[in-house]
């Protein structure tokens, strides 16, 4: 199976996992701070995330995506729908999107790693896949168990890394993928 991608296709996957990696370290940096709009940050990262999920299944021939395209779609279209929620009414979303940071991080790792067990990836590919997959399932679980766990400061600094090391295994697997 055809797993390459193109130039263009690049470029976009590259730029939302370098922008994932930028909100990272704004959310360890200034997390007292942050935590106060934080809400428009997780609205920022599910729109600029689902956008590119969005270019992926628009742009991906048939044999790229790990799904089919119809799922791919709902899942960016889903995505920017909470994205644009959670901007324009954040107290009422501000206990729900605890939620929906877990229930995407969730989707978001077992989509991984349906890709990286369904697609005959080489070594370091599968692997960046599995790893980014394994992190999102478990950050996911933990936000949706066990949200007392998580202070408000300690959730914008779980968010922080979980966003730079999704973004750096991003980046890793969109220069290592065959162009």
């Amino acid at each position: 199976m055809d797993t390459s991608i193109n130039g263009s296709n690049r470029s976009v996957f590259l730029i939302t996992r370098v922008l994932f990696i930028l909100l990272g370290i704004i959310a360890l940096l200034w997390s007292e701070t942050v935590l106060e709009v934080f809400i428009y940050f997780f609205a920022a990262f599910a729109i600029i995330g689902s956008l590119g999920t969005i270019a992926v299944a628009i742009s991906y021939s048939k044999e790229q995506l790990p799904a089919p395209r119809w799922t791919i779609l709902l899942l960016g279209i889903l995505g920017i729908i909470i994205g644009a929620a959670t901007a324009i009414a954040p107290a009422f979303m501000t206990v729900a999107v605890v939620y929906f940071i877990g229930a995407w991080a969730l989707v978001t790792g077992v989509s991984d790693l349906i890709h990286a067990f369904t697609r005959t990836h080489a070594g370091n590919l599968r692997l960046m896949l599995v790893l980014s997959g394994m992190i999102s399932v478990i950050f996911g679980l933990l936000v949706l168990f066990y949200p007392p766990l998580l202070t408000a400061v300690l959730l914008v600094q779980v968010f922080g890394i979980y966003a730079i090391i999704i973004g750096l295994l991003g980046v890793g697997y969109g220069m290592s993928a065959k162009s």
